[in-house]
């Protein structure tokens, strides 16, 4: 996978490049999430996450061994480049070790919850084997200084938060981060209109928990989503890690999520859509995903 599209740099009065990746719904089961991965590898998306532990909802959710089972599928090269958001202090930090071993190389890390709960399990992650080299993403005010024994923050993490004020904290995310990516989690729903948009939001608990998209992240026909992660970008976040509604066409909202990344790179404020880039070789029509 790519990690984002490759367009304008910063200073040209565009947007500067913005990846968007795909965090799988815990609520999946392995193959449906497998599914989810290839698509998102098939479409150059910026890769895939898993949130540890699910938010909570009702219904079976991915158990623990399934995640693993997932990253080591990830880790041989089946579905390209793999991530895992953890709240700290709800996880197994030797369970993460475990992880980033099966999808060796290249698990990255991200971090939320209390500050001083980050702060600890960035000690235990700069001594734990096989954690100590893995890229971390912390929330900006739950980052160390550098130091023995403190893993490097690599990325300023922006985790999901229904009251929050996204467009503030990515900008005060940017400033923090003095040239280091910005990663925030969004919610998503886009629809060929508004209003297939709002039923998606409106029919899944997902975003009573997380924040509702029109909120905290792209909400509305593509259009509309290419502009707000244009202006997102423009703040300057890096990747946006998407929640989407748990659809029977997903593979359709995540083939729109590829039209936004382009779309959001090349836009200034005011600027017409870009047009949605031809499907992959071989896509297919609309089809169920489970």
């Amino acid at each position: 996978m790519s990690d984002s599209v490759s367009q304008p740099a910063p200073g040209s009065g565009r947007a500067h490049p913005v990846g968007l990746s795909v965090i799988i719904d815990g609520r999946l089961d392995v193959a449906r999430a497998r599914q989810v991965a290839s698509f998102a590898d098939r479409l150059g998306l910026a890769g895939v996450w898993l949130r540890r532990p699910w938010w909570p909802l009702g219904g079976p959710a991915m158990s623990e061994e399934d995640a693993g089972g997932l990253f080591a599928w990830l880790g041989g090269g089946a579905g390209g480049r793999a991530g895992l958001v953890a709240r700290a202090g709800q996880a197994d930090v030797a369970w993460l070790g475990r992880m980033a071993a099966v999808a060796a190389p290249g698990l990255r890390l991200a971090l939320c919850g209390e500050p001083a709960d980050v702060g600890r399990w960035q000690h235990l992650i700069g001594r734990q084997p096989g954690l100590d080299a893995t890229p971390l993403a912390l929330p900006a005010d739950a980052s160390l200084p550098p130091g023995p024994g403190v893993a490097p923050a690599t990325e300023v993490f922006i985790p999901c938060s229904p009251g929050r004020d996204l467009a503030a904290e990515v900008a005060a995310a940017a400033r923090a981060a003095a040239g280091r990516p910005v990663l925030a989690e969004v919610t998503v729903s886009v629809g060929r209109t508004g209003a297939e948009a709002r039923a998606r939001a409106d029919g899944d608990e997902l975003f009573a928990v997380a924040g509702h998209p029109g909120q905290q992240g792209l909400f509305g026909t593509l259009e509309e989503c290419q502009a707000a992660a244009a202006r997102l970008a423009q703040a300057g976040v890096t990747e946006l890690a998407c929640y989407l509604p748990l659809a029977s066409d997903l593979h359709d909202v995540l083939a729109q999520l590829r039209s936004i990344a382009v779309g959001a790179s090349v836009l200034r404020p005011g600027d017409a859509p870009s047009a949605a880039p031809p499907p992959p070789a071989g896509w297919g029509g609309r089809r169920a995903t489970g």
